[in-house]
């Protein structure tokens, strides 16, 4: 039997070049930066909500969900370099989860928005 030609070996089309790849890895760089965005600030108060024992949630850590304090994907979609924080509830209670996302103990509201920076700070933008 004779062999057939072509099976077992790579065929690149000829536009494929070795600058192929530096063209995939800064299409990669736009949507995963290296540096992240820095958070911006949602909103000046905090969003008590009431989170059921053993449940997983997703908060927004780069404050441009639209449906706050939980993320949205927004993060994603405007290619911040951030993710939300995961986290699952112990026990169910109603807390004050933070939007201005310059708490020390996120996902939590622990009185930073009541600084002078967080209240003169513009929403949407970044302390």
């Amino acid at each position: 039997m004779g062999s057939v030609r072509g099976v077992g070996t790579l065929v690149r089309p000829a536009a494929w070049t070795l600058n192929q790849r530096r063209d995939i890895t800064s299409w990669l760089a736009r949507w995963f930066p290296k540096t992240p965005a820095k958070s911006v600030v949602a909103l000046k108060t905090p969003i008590k909500v009431e989170l059921v024992a053993g449940k997983t949630y997703r908060w927004c850590v780069c404050g441009r969900s639209k449906k706050q304090p939980f993320c949205d994907g927004s993060h994603f979609f405007k290619r911040t370099g951030l993710s939300p924080l995961k986290f699952k509830a112990q026990e169910t209670r109603t807390v004050a989860l933070c939007t201005c996302k310059a708490t020390q103990k996120p996902p939590y509201c622990d009185g930073t928005h009541r600084s002078e920076q967080v209240q003169k700070a513009e929403l949407g933008s970044s302390l």
